[in-house]
């Protein structure tokens, strides 16, 4: 396995953990697409986004926001049942030799809350 995806599935990780822990701060309610228009795939994308848009992803607001709109947070900033499935499932999409092309279009943590600004935006 490449040392990018090593890095990529730590903290995929590292935010399943954290996540289960933390608290949720804000409830913001996002006028964006709902969840049930996304394919699977695109919210797989989202949260990797969301994942790299900050070097304290389950910190950030966007991780929350981007959790919520895809359902696997509730409405407190806290993960739900789905949340486990979810990343049990996105650390197997992390690791097929598609995603190192999308990876590389989110590459720093402005172009990847650019790519999150642009998909959700309703």
């Amino acid at each position: 396995m490449r040392t990018g995806t090593k890095q990529f599935l730590a903290l995929g990780f590292t935010a399943l953990l954290l996540a289960s822990t933390s608290c949720g701060a804000g409830t913001a309610n996002l006028d964006r697409k709902p969840s049930t228009s996304l394919t699977e795939d695109e919210k797989h994308r989202l949260y990797a986004a969301a994942l790299a848009a900050s070097e304290s992803p389950v910190d950030s607001e966007i991780f929350k926001q981007v959790c919520r709109q895809i359902e696997i947070f509730d409405a407190t900033g806290k993960p739900n049942d789905r949340y486990l499935q979810f990343v049990s499932v996105h650390v197997d999409w992390a690791t097929t030799a598609q995603t190192d092309a999308f990876r590389s279009q989110i590459n720093t943590p402005e172009k990847a809350r650019q790519y999150i600004n642009q998909r959700l935006a309703g």
